[in-house]
């Protein structure tokens, strides 16, 4: 209660909503379980407090053993702490791995070419997704970074370069895969 700074002589039904978020997780901790469920751990809490949830999850972690299982649909609160993925998708688990092992096998490049080598640039790589604006293209495939740096050197690029990938890329990325059209969402 201290680190989050809630005073335990003020009743929880005064709290806001940040704070009965905090107060729930702080609960979950105290409870000394192995594992820690979490749906939309951090939605609802400013910055300064979701890193210290994040600072005592990792010391619990650290201490103890604690696994923390979080649900979320904010992808991008998740990618500093996480060390292991699960994506759902239509009820059922799209994807479930190292969160090193999938970055590590897509790959996102922007680069300046000629038009003339999309198709064989498409042909040559296991594309996720494919857009070009212009002379310059970006896409996102799979495969380790340095392989397809290398083999686009075959196509001598004006420019070229890896870009890192959010989880929510790798998301979209691979619910596309799926089948899961969500452009039809936003058109």
């Amino acid at each position: 209660l201290k680190v989050l700074d809630l005073d335990p002589k003020r009743k929880i039904s005064t709290f806001s909503k940040g704070m009965k978020k905090q107060l729930s997780i702080l609960l979950g901790i105290s409870s000394n379980a192995s594992y820690l469920l979490c749906d939309e751990t951090f939605d609802g809490l400013d910055p300064v407090v979701r890193q210290g949830i994040k600072s005592l999850f990792a010391r619990e972690m650290d201490e103890r053993g604690l696994t923390v299982v979080i649900a979320s649909h904010n992808l991008r609160e998740l990618e500093d702490i996480c060390d292991y993925i699960g994506l759902l998708h239509k009820g059922g688990v799209l994807l479930s791995k190292d969160l090193d092992d999938l970055k590590c096998n897509l790959t996102k490049i922007q680069c300046v070419l000629s038009p003339e080598y999309d198709e064989q640039i498409r042909e040559q790589f296991e594309m996720l997704h494919f857009e070009r604006r212009g002379k310059l293209i970006t896409f996102t495939c799979r495969g380790k970074e340095e392989d397809v740096l290398k083999s686009l050197e075959d196509f001598s690029p004006v420019f070229c370069e890896a870009l890192p990938l959010s989880l929510e890329e790798i998301f979209i990325s691979e619910t596309e895969v799926a089948g899961y059209d969500f452009k039809s969402l936003i058109s």
